[in-house]
């Protein structure tokens, strides 16, 4: 793959890392907070607060994460190409396992035991037997990048490992854009409605695939669209105008659901049953997705060189500040989340300084050559 054209997936990659801790930061103002670290601020804050934030996390969480599945599966058949399956797969069992132990074991258990010592965890009064060590949060992504990985592995192994890159092939058009969204907005509805099923994993030690597995198909729909894309150049060939149409779109939808959001939180009783209004988030959360993405792709391609070598620099660090970033946003959020600030700025600084951090850690402990073979 040419420099350029891991420029500006590398520059995007650190982007989507920064919204994943932008999207986590607030999650300290909710029920069980971010990992057991809980900021008590139901009196003071209203209804804008409440409605904007509400919103804020379905706005982010609608693209985020499929990105990430859409640029690794952009990376795979070129590395199964030419490494070969076995190889391949041993060095994505090293490149994803050793940091999801590591994450679970050390940074994820680290993170439960420092959170009970904040002022207001609802982790400090359950019993030791109860606290949930051991489980996946965020390493959730690399368990199921996995076995997406082991999919297209089969593919390969039945189909044979052929890989070469052929641009007369034609791009999806509107129809295929639309067909998809729809397909996958009505798999978005199903699978949120297995609510038995969610439950019962975010009570297990595979606890987030309680709170994403709902988006299973979108991002396996994502994941082999990028594989796909690798052998036709899609991401380098996308239609501008087909991109700016469904961007006008997503950002349409985004600024109607937040007109929503305000719209409840100003008048609680005019909805008796949120979870239809759930519903119809995920219904529209590929319709968005669609338009954010290609946008992006389309914007750092144009813009890689203006951003230049730091940001794809920090998307290098990106998979480490990843792994890394739950335990270092509880320190931060224990630091400064109960000495009297503003929500805002509490959400603000715990974003950046989470941010900072991580991806700087990061950028050090891949100065060791061990640790750089996995991060």
């Amino acid at each position: 793959m040419s420099v350029s054209r891991s420029l500006y997936l590398d520059q995007i990659k650190a982007l989507i890392v920064a919204l994943v801790i932008a999207l986590h930061a607030p999650m300290a103002f909710g029920g069980m907070g971010w990992i057991g670290v809980r900021i008590p601020i139901e009196e003071s804050v209203g209804p804008f607060f409440n409605g904007f934030f509400g919103w804020y996390g379905y706005a982010i969480n609608s693209f985020i994460m499929q990105m990430m599945f859409l640029i690794s599966g952009y990376f795979v058949p070129r590395s199964v190409h030419k490494k070969g399956v076995a190889r391949y797969l041993k060095d994505r069992l090293l490149r994803l396992g050793v940091p999801f132990l590591v994450g679970m074991l050390l940074i994820n258990n680290s993170s439960l035991l420092l959170s009970r010592l904040s002022p207001a965890s609802p982790y400090s009064e359950l019993q030791w037997n109860n606290q949930p060590f051991n489980s996946v949060m965020v390493l959730w992504f690399l368990v199921v990048l996995f076995a997406f990985d082991l999919l297209y592995c089969t593919w390969v192994v039945i189909r044979g490992n052929r890989f070469s890159v052929d641009t007369s092939v034609v791009m999806p058009g509107l129809r295929s854009w639309l067909m998809s969204a729809v397909v996958l907005g009505i798999l978005e509805v199903a699978m949120t409605m297995q609510t038995n099923l969610w439950i019962a994993l975010v009570r297990s030690p595979l606890n987030a695939l309680g709170l994403q597995g709902m988006h299973t198909f979108t991002y396996g729909f994502l994941f082999f669209l990028g594989c796909k894309a690798s052998f036709h150049r899609w991401f380098e060939r996308l239609d501008t105008h087909l991109v700016m149409k469904w961007f006008r779109l997503s950002v349409f939808l985004l600024l109607s659901l937040l007109g929503l959001s305000m719209t409840l939180s100003f008048n609680t009783h005019l909805v008796d049953e949120p979870v239809k209004i759930v519903l119809l988030v995920y219904f529209l959360y590929p319709f968005i997705a669609w338009g954010i993405l290609s946008y992006l792709i389309v914007w750092f391609q144009r813009n890689e060189h203006r951003n230049g070598q730091w940001l794809a620099a920090a998307g290098v660090n990106s998979y480490g500040a990843y792994v890394i970033h739950s335990f270092v946003l509880v320190a931060v959020l224990m630091a400064i989340g109960f000495i009297g600030l503003n929500p805002w700025l509490i959400a603000i600084i715990a974003t950046a300084l989470t941010a900072i951090i991580s991806f700087a850690v990061t950028g050090q402990l891949r100065k060791i050559p061990v640790v750089a073979r996995v991060l």
